[in-house]
């Protein structure tokens, strides 16, 4: 990570993410589910780092790959089999339409970001699974 930040800024952060991408969901705006993934996406990242930073017992996060890869960050961190089997519905999305190929897992944050269009079937399994992956985060 470059940025030196907190186990606290991480978990705040989590939330504030979590909570917006709850908040853009609610409104059922149609569109936004790109943002929600996004937001979503942010916010696990930073559970599972906030997670790996206490878990080694240090206070910030200078001694953290930078990385995007949630699947890296849980592996580090040895998740139950239970959210193993959720992580894996986040592999990869395909893109809209799936002869366009399909987005890896590391790489999701940036079709979001860039506004990639993704299957709405596999964006819904995404959704799923960072909204476990978070709530995992909240409860270790």
């Amino acid at each position: 990570m470059v940025l030196q930040v907190g186990v606290r800024a991480l978990q705040k952060r989590r939330d504030q993410l979590r909570d917006s991408a709850e908040s853009i969901d609610s409104n059922g705006t149609l569109g936004d589910v790109a943002t929600v993934c996004l937001l979503l996406f942010y916010a696990a990242e930073c559970g599972l780092k906030e997670r790996l930073l206490v878990r080694r017992g240090q206070r910030d996060s200078t001694g953290l790959e930078p990385t995007h890869d949630l699947r890296k960050l849980a592996k580090e961190l040895r998740l139950p089999r239970a959210m193993g089997a959720q992580l894996d519905r986040l592999q990869s999305c395909r893109m809209h339409p799936p002869t366009r190929g399909a987005i890896a897992l590391a790489d999701l944050h940036q079709a979001w970001r860039y506004g990639a269009k993704l299957d709405s079937t596999d964006e819904e399994d995404a959704q799923k699974a960072l909204r476990s992956l978070i709530r995992w985060c909240e409860q270790d």
